[in-house]
């Protein structure tokens, strides 16, 4: 293909969170319901949850609330809580820092300047300082100096009620909470809980998929109230996306080269994926530029690239067992539910128990997945041993 045509596919196929309603698939209820959330809900906190790449950034992007403002901040400092905190402080007084309204402008700029120096004089006293000890022996020692995190929720509790108190309502965005452990992220809401529970004020976070499940352990226990609750309001779940949905995805994105993948090269695409928009976008840049040579990628074309890229890739980060060779290669060729595939398992000699324990752990390791009630191999596994 031409250079520029392979620019203007590689653009179309770039990993980025989209604006764009016409690349939008499958997310319309999700982003429905949380917009009815902005609009009718008098406050609370709300989670997006999913895993890396499903696009809880992109559901974010289009929150669009008919009342009050709408301030988005993106977290990027992710050393522990506290300066988790600070870089929440630090950008929310950024983004607000050049509104029209004085007492607004003068208390964001005092947080983003105290942010600023907490940070300056903890790294300074991280320097080492030389000190003798007995026999001429120099030793270093450190001090370290925690961030003021106590200063930081008050500067946050106080610009918030600047803001509702100037507009009235306020539908706070913040992403990339996601990427903690769900240890950290717990902490982190908990320590919010009070600063978040104004009137008007509308909070919605990415979290961790743990966080999803921990939440509806909570909402399920009897007569009881678990810690999650407490702090959420509700929760909704990004699905990954159908086989359909992915192709459709990557169809919507090539719109000005739609033959370019052939039907076989998207089921590939998507087989891959295991419904993760990322994994579909990233493999999809990998077939093109591995046929550079080509105008258009068939299904063929598409399982030698794939099997290509996973070896190099992924190939010495399982070390399988002949067995465990075995449960994959017949859970990759039957799919179906747990009962049919150990029956599938007993056929070719492997005891009912066994079956039953080699699958559960193959699951709790990620080289299978279930959707639906079947199971079936995770897409860079199945193209491992389909080698």
């Amino acid at each position: 293909m031409k250079k520029e045509m392979a620019r203007e596919i590689l653009r179309s196929l770039f990993d980025e969170p989209i604006s764009s309603e016409e690349l939008l698939v499958d997310r319309e209820n999700e982003i429905r319901f949380l917009n009815m959330v902005c609009s009718l809900q008098p406050k609370g906190t709300y989670g997006v949850c999913g895993e890396t790449g499903i696009g809880k950034t992109t559901v974010l992007n289009f929150l669009n609330p008919d009342r009050g403002i709408r301030i988005y901040l993106k977290l990027t400092e992710k050393e522990n809580k506290e300066v988790i905190i600070g870089d929440m402080l630090y950008k929310l007084a950024k983004e607000v820092e050049e509104f029209d309204d004085d007492k607004i402008s003068k208390l964001a700029k005092e947080a983003r300047k105290f942010v600023v120096e907490e940070r300056s004089i903890g790294s300074s006293l991280k320097a080492g300082v030389n000190v003798f000890v007995n026999g001429g022996i120099t030793k270093t020692m450190s001090y370290t100096r925690k961030f003021n995190v106590y200063q930081a929720y008050d500067f946050m509790d106080r610009l918030l009620d600047v803001l509702l108190k100037e507009y009235g309502r306020l539908v706070l965005l913040i992403d990339e909470l996601d990427k903690e452990k769900k240890e950290d992220v717990l902490m982190i809401l908990d320590s919010l809980k009070s600063i978040f529970d104004k009137e008007g004020l509308i909070t919605i976070i990415s979290l961790p998929f743990a966080i999803y499940r921990e939440y509806a352990r909570d909402r399920l226990r009897w007569n009881e109230s678990g810690n999650l609750e407490n702090i959420l309001k509700d929760t909704i779940f990004l699905e990954p996306l159908e086989d359909e949905q992915i192709q459709e995805m990557i169809l919507r994105r090539l719109k000005k080269y739609p033959d370019f993948f052939d039907n076989d090269a998207l089921y590939e695409i998507s087989r891959y994926s295991d419904g993760n928009p990322r994994d579909a976008l990233w493999i999809s840049q990998q077939i093109v530029l591995d046929n550079l040579d080509k105008d258009r990628i068939t299904g063929d074309t598409a399982v030698k690239t794939i099997k290509k890229v996973v070896r190099r890739h992924f190939k010495d980060m399982w070390e399988l067992t002949e067995i465990q060779e075995s449960v994959l290669k017949v859970v990759a060729q039957e799919r179906g539910n747990k009962s049919a595939l150990v029956k599938k398992l007993e056929e070719r000699g492997i005891k009912r128990q066994t079956a039953y324990t080699y699958i559960n752990r193959l699951k709790e390791n990620g080289l299978i997945i279930e959707r639906n009630g079947v199971l079936k191999v995770v897409g860079k596994m199945y193209y491992l041993i389909e080698d």
